[in-house]
C-alpha cells in the first residue's frame, strides 16, 4: 500500500497542473527471454515541469527517459538486460513523451521496480519482483505484497472535517484528473492459457492499474484511499478493501502464475 499511496499523493500534486499516463509491461516469451515496455505521457505544462525540476517536479524528471537513463536502468533492471530502443512518442490528445524497450536475455535474472524514477542520493528501499519459469509455467513474486508502512505515531490523523473537505472538492478537482492513468502488467507474448492472478483479461495480468476519470466518480472511496495510506495496510489488505472499487485494480497476491501458450 505504501506505493500506491505515494503514487496517488504524487499524481494529485501533478494532476494540479495537469495529467500523464504511465504504463508498464512485461512481456514473457517460452523461451525464457522477455521484453519491457515503459512509457510515459506527459502534457505540455508537466513536461516543462519535468525540465525545470525542484520539488515533486523531480519525481517526474527521474521518470522522463533519455537515452543515458535509459541504459543505467537497464543494468538496474538485473543481467543481460539491455536497451532496446527508446522513441519519443505522441498521443492524440495532445501529450508527448517516450516509450523505451528493454530486451531480458533471461527472465529469471529480472529484477523488476515498476515505476521506479531515478533519484540522486536516495536509493531504492523497494523489493523488486522476479520472475522463474520452469516448462510454461511462469511464477511471479512481488515481495512488497504484503509488506505494510509503519504507521507514524506522530502524524495526526485526518478529523472528520478534513475528510468531508476532500469529498466536497471532487467536483473540482475532477476535471484535473482527466486522462491520468497509471498501469503496471504482465503478458505473455502468445498469450497466457490461465492464471490464479486476481485481474487478468486477454492474456494480460493487471498488477496495477489507476484509471482516475473512473475512480474520481467514487468520492468516498477516493478519500479512503488517501486516508489509509497512513494506517499501514498492505498491497494486499487495500486489495481487499478496494475490491469492487471502479477504476482501481490492485494485485494483492505475493506470488501469482501463469500458464504461457
Amino acid at each position: 500500500m505504501k506505493k500506491l499511496h505515494l503514487l496517488l499523493l504524487a499524481a494529485a500534486s501533478f494532476a494540479l497542473t495537469s495529467c500523464l499516463e504511465i504504463k508498464s509491461t512485461v512481456i514473457a516469451n517460452k523461451d525464457g527471454t522477455a521484453t519491457i515496455e515503459e512509457s510515459m505521457l506527459l502534457s505540455a505544462q508537466l513536461a516543462a515541469m519535468a525540465a525545470a525540476g525542484g520539488g515533486q517536479a523531480d519525481q517526474l524528471k527521474g521518470l522522463v527517459m533519455d537515452k543515458e537513463k535509459a541504459e543505467a536502468r537497464a543494468k538496474k533492471l538485473g543481467e543481460g538486460v539491455t536497451l532496446k530502443s527508446l522513441e519519443e512518442v505522441k498521443s492524440p490528445d495532445g501529450k508527448t513523451g517516450t516509450k523505451v524497450v528493454f530486451a531480458v536475455a533471461d527472465i529469471s535474472k529480472l529484477k523488476y521496480v515498476p515505476f521506479e524514477p531515478e533519484q540522486e542520493g536516495k536509493p531504492s528501499k523497494t523489493e523488486p519482483m522476479t520472475f522463474a519459469l520452469s516448462g510454461s509455467t511462469l511464477t511471479i513474486t512481488n515481495p512488497e505484497a504484503d509488506k505494510r508502512k509503519e504507521a507514524d505515531p506522530n502524524k495526526p490523523k485526518k478529523g472528520a472535517a478534513e475528510i468531508a473537505q476532500m469529498k466536497a472538492q471532487m467536483a473540482m478537482m475532477r476535471p484535473m484528473f482527466a486522462g491520468m492513468r497509471l498501469s503496471v502488467e504482465v503478458k505473455g507474448a502468445g498469450g497466457i492459457g490461465s492464471t490464479d492472478a486476481t485481474h487478468a483479461n486477454d492474456g494480460t495480468i493487471s498488477y496495477l492499474d489507476i484509471q482516475f476519470d473512473k475512480l474520481m466518480d467514487n468520492a468516498e472511496a477516493f478519500a479512503e484511499i488517501m486516508e489509509t495510506g497512513d494506517n499501514g495496510l498492505s498491497m494486499a489488505d487495500a486489495a481487499s478493501k478496494f475490491s469492487k472499487v471502479e477504476g482501481l485494480k490492485i494485485e494483492g497476491k505475493k506470488v501469482v502464475t501463469a500458464e504461457l501458450k
